[in-house]
């Protein structure tokens, strides 16, 4: 199954469940995967967070994995920031390929504070990336500058979500407005952002025939 941006909404919406839960343990097993541990109503939860190019995913595990005896300096990072809010909401960006998960606490002068972790699960630009309150970049797992790029990834600069030159499905109101943005010689996946080309292809079997 391919994991596209239809997949990637799905997920989120289950993860829902998680909402209000304290994140008490975070983990970085190895340079592609961030585990991070929830409280919630007595019972804990583990969300797996890999950003593999070739088997990105996101979901709930119950499988710990061994951990380095000195924690990357990303993960240092997300503890630093994280660990003891609550989430307060699991999101997606209309289909695209990422999660957003909003966290909400008290800082030591009992203040509210506010941070934001961003997950790209898009191939070779899959990333974790670390927000603060005006969603200014904290810090990310992979760097990224803009020479060569469209957009930089790196601390200390205003987040942007990657571009598109797609239409957005969830916004058609009709069939009719559907069937207007397609053009006579494209197709649903040229069209339209989060629906993956082998989803179409597995969906109409007749068409790896012709």
């Amino acid at each position: 199954m391919a994991f596209d941006g239809i997949v990637t909404k799905a997920i989120a919406s289950e993860l829902q469940q998680l909402s209000g839960a304290r994140i008490d343990k975070i983990f970085q097993p190895n340079k592609n995967t961030v585990l991070l541990g929830f409280y919630l109503d007595g019972s804990n939860y583990l969300l797996n967070i890999c950003v593999e190019a070739q088997n990105y995913r996101i979901h709930l595990t119950t499988h710990a994995k061994p951990n380095p005896k000195v924690a990357p300096n990303f993960c240092m990072v997300l503890r630093k920031h994280l660990l003891g809010l609550h989430i307060k909401s699991i999101t997606t960006n209309n289909l695209e390929r990422l999660v957003i998960i909003d966290f909400e606490g008290f800082d030591d002068v009992d203040d509210i504070i506010s941070k934001r972790l961003i997950i790209e699960l898009m191939g070779k630009h899959c990333n974790i990336i670390l927000l603060d309150e005006q969603n200014i970049i904290i810090d990310s797992l992979r760097h990224i500058n803009s020479e060569g790029s469209t957009r930089s990834i790196v601390p200390h600069v205003k987040y942007s979500y990657p571009e598109t030159s797609k239409s957005n499905f969830l916004a058609c109101l009709s069939s009719q407005d559907f069937c207007q943005k397609l053009s006579s010689d494209g197709s649903v996946y040229d069209v339209f952002n989060g629906i993956s080309k082998s989803f179409i292809d597995s969906s109409f079997p007749e068409r790896n025939n012709q």
